[in-house]
């Protein structure tokens, strides 16, 4: 079969949908399951019927309750599906491929095979949208489709059009085409044999040129036209809208003078708004919530038991209100008299001993920063006789505060030594003249003789 599915722009449903965003979510049609529940109306004939649902208890979690959907799966549409974006009827429409199952389908195969045209709905998961509040309208920005739903004959469609074919769509064109020409003929054919009947018209179509030329119809001139020639109505419009134009020129030249005047959305309009809002959420949690409180930049809503509290951000843009990131749960207490009056005591007890604390640690800051002043200008008295103007020693002033007090100290003994020691080295003059004196005759005689003696030694043996 072949899906009319979506379109772009505002929907019976009074949401929106643009054309990039229905092209950005085409991967997520593939493989989404065609569903349908099957009905027989009153002459015992098989027919769809929409989106069914029933509420029973659940058989596996004891005192919660479970939706049921009636519809089940008949087919799918497949991975190639021939999806396409195209114009029909003024409107931007998502087509594609699907497939019916035969025999699994049950009686399905056989309501198809009858009507040929089946309404149908999409159903989607919607991530992303804002609500227009002066125009009432979802604008859906980012969504995924989940299934598609065939639908009973009787029934409406949530897009204009929406329809699956076993044809094609431009047969099905072509037909409708020819019954609206049959409809036409029919029309235009009894028109004539009223008109002959009548008598026919004194205005004809020239007339008829003439007064929409000048913008007016024969019911609102202020005289008789039936036994008038063409000539004599020409020139008696002539002579009554002369005189309009020329006022009317007057007019333009005397433009009043334009302003613009902007309208904020009203408190009542906003908490309308967020409940539109709210719904998905509400589908979503499958929760009923309640606003409490709406502020300009945010809103607090809880659930129908009051078990769940949360904050939401929001924005406005003109007519425009979306959410500002994810809400925050809140959390409530309930408290006696008794219990709310020893809490109170508890803050107050606390806020005195907090400005208490703060108090304290200011006194510390201010006492330790005066001990540690004075302790480096005790520090620094002891090298100052000695140090004072050396570079390093100056420097080592100035960042003080970023050494422990025993290595500032250190710090000091080093430049003191380095200081100590330029002043004390003393390079020795050299003397030309003088001269180290070694005698090396003796010891070279006495190593010379123990050679020889080992040498005429073994020599001697070898021999």
């Amino acid at each position: 079969m072949r899906l009319r599915v979506c379109h772009d722009g505002v929907n019976p449903n009074k949401s929106n949908f643009i054309v990039s965003d229905m092209e950005n979510a085409k991967d997520s049609i593939k493989n989404i399951p065609i569903l349908a529940n099957v009905i027989f109306d009153e002459d015992e004939q098989p027919q769809f019927g929409g989106h069914d649902m029933t509420l029973e208890p659940n058989k596996i979690k004891e005192g919660e309750y479970k939706v049921i959907f009636q519809e089940t799966p008949i087919g799918l549409v497949p991975e190639n599906c021939n999806h396409e974006i195209k114009e029909f009827n003024g409107k931007n429409y998502v087509f594609v491929d699907a497939y019916i199952w035969r025999e699994y389908s049950n009686y399905a195969e056989d309501i198809i095979e009858r009507d040929e045209n089946i309404k149908l709905s999409m159903e989607i998961i919607i991530d992303g949208y804002t609500f227009n509040a002066k125009d009432k309208v979802f604008n859906i920005t980012d969504y995924r489709y989940q299934g598609i739903t065939f639908l009973n004959k009787d029934s409406g469609t949530g897009m204009e059009n929406a329809l699956g074919t076993t044809g094609t769509f431009e047969e099905y064109t072509k037909q409708k085409f020819i019954l609206m020409m049959e409809e036409l003929k029919d029309t235009l054919s009894n028109y004539d044999i009223d008109k002959t009947e009548k008598g026919g018209s004194n205005v004809d179509e020239k007339i008829i040129a003439l007064l929409s030329e000048y913008k007016v119809t024969s019911e609102e001139l202020s005289f008789n036209i039936e036994e008038m020639q063409f000539e004599e109505i020409e020139e008696k419009l002539k002579e009554l809208y002369s005189t309009n134009d020329l006022d009317s020129e007057n007019d333009d030249n005397n433009e009043p003078e334009k302003f613009i005047k902007s309208f904020e959305l009203s408190h009542s309009e906003i908490r309308y708004t967020l409940y539109q809002l709210l719904s998905p959420v509400e589908d979503e949690d499958n929760e009923w919530y309640f606003i409490d409180q709406v502020y300009d930049d945010r809103f607090e809503y809880e659930n129908w038991e009051g078990t769940k509290i949360y904050r939401q951000g929001y924005k406005k843009e003109e007519d425009i209100v979306s959410f500002v990131g994810e809400r925050i749960e809140l959390f409530q207490y309930r408290l006696t008299k008794e219990e709310k009056e020893a809490i109170d005591i508890m803050r107050n007890n606390y806020s005195a001993l907090e400005e208490e604390v703060i108090a304290l640690r200011e006194y510390q800051a201010i006492k330790f920063a005066e001990e540690r002043k004075e302790s480096e200008e005790t520090l620094f008295s002891q090298f100052d006789d000695k140090l004072k103007g050396v570079e390093e020693y100056e420097k080592l002033k100035e960042t003080a505060s970023q050494f422990e007090l025993k290595d500032l100290e250190k710090e000091c003994y080093v430049i003191l030594g380095m200081k100590s020691a330029n002043f004390s080295i003393k390079p020795k003059e050299k003397n030309k003249n003088d001269k180290v004196k070694l005698d090396f005759s003796k010891k070279i005689e006495e190593s010379y003789d123990e050679r020889t003696q080992l040498f005429e030694k073994y020599l001697k043996k070898e021999n």
